[in-house]
């Protein structure tokens, strides 16, 4: 136990000396010091379909990236330049995976790992959540204020894809998810607080959907798949919640004649409710700033 102890403040001692040698910028592990090539803007490649690919990286991603203590060997392989496995979406999900390998098996059950298995390129996978650029260089630690998985921040990620209004279409999705969400009060929430800790007791769309285990709606297991499972993740967060409150929650959708009509009729009601007052109210005003005028008028 003693030895840890001293173990732990020699390298706490060791941190600190070279935080304030280095004026307080810390700088990614380069063992082979492979940036003197690719830290080079210019730097590309012609690949076997004749198209040129930027072989860049950038120092400053890496050097604030999680994973900036890891030689770039770990995941290049020792002979980075004898590799010749295409860089994929599913490559690079799988090499993510040799290390998280608990997170790589949830997404291959996914929604987004079993398309990703049949070679779809358009879901998302490790980088497209972890990364502000989708770059494999610039992942970020989920905890830091700026991570697209911050829990702020979430919606916005799944935006990206969820909100291109083309790409839903092509999957038969016509629901505003990011509109609706952002409307909602769980959206209003995360939004307007006030401190990054009072946002992070707020509903954003992992805590409905799951994070790496995402489900079709249509999966009978999906949590929010049928008023049965819709009520059991409602209660994660609403204790004793039930069915009945789980019947009003609208979704995403839209509230229609069709989609839980009493939702609609009320707020049709209270719309023109509103109308009516606005323009009663409108109309008294100028009525009576009419009156005064004509009465200073007379009395002229």
């Amino acid at each position: 136990m003693r030895g840890l102890a001293l173990s732990l403040a020699a390298g706490f001692a060791s941190a600190v000396v070279m935080l304030a040698f280095s004026g307080g910028q810390i700088y990614a592990l380069d063992e082979n010091n492979c940036l003197s090539c690719h830290g080079n803007p210019e730097l590309t490649k012609t690949n076997g379909e004749g198209k040129e690919v930027s072989l860049y990286v950038s120092e400053e991603a890496v050097n604030t990236a999680a994973h900036r203590f890891i030689d770039c060997t770990t995941c290049h392989t020792a002979q980075p330049h004898q590799v010749n496995t295409p860089l994929t979406k599913l490559s690079l999900a799988q090499k993510c995976g040799t290390c998280h390998q608990y997170q790589y098996k949830l997404h291959l059950q996914s929604v987004h790992g079993q398309q990703l298995a049949q070679g779809n390129p358009d879901v998302a996978t490790c980088v497209d959540c972890h990364s502000p650029t989708g770059n494999p260089h610039s992942v970020i630690r989920v905890l830091e204020y700026s991570a697209p998985a911050y829990k702020k921040n979430i919606a916005q990620t799944c935006a990206k894809c969820h909100d291109n209004e083309e790409l839903m279409a092509s999957y038969g999705i016509v629901e505003k998810v990011y509109e609706s969400y952002m409307r909602s009060f769980h959206g209003k929430a995360i939004q307007l607080g006030t401190y990054e800790i009072t946002q992070l007791d707020k509903a954003t769309c992992t805590n409905c959907h799951g994070y790496h285990d995402i489900k079709s709606t249509r999966d009978p297991t999906s949590p929010v798949s049928g008023v049965q499972n819709l009520a059991k993740t409602c209660e994660q967060c609403h204790p004793g919640a039930g069915v009945e409150f789980a019947r009003g929650f609208l979704g995403h959708k839209e509230a229609s004649p069709e989609n839980i009509p009493a939702a609609h009729y009320t707020e049709v009601f209270f719309t023109i409710l509103l109308t009516v007052v606005v323009v009663a109210g409108a109309f008294v005003v100028v009525t009576a700033v009419v009156r005064f005028a004509i009465n200073r008028w007379r009395e002229e």
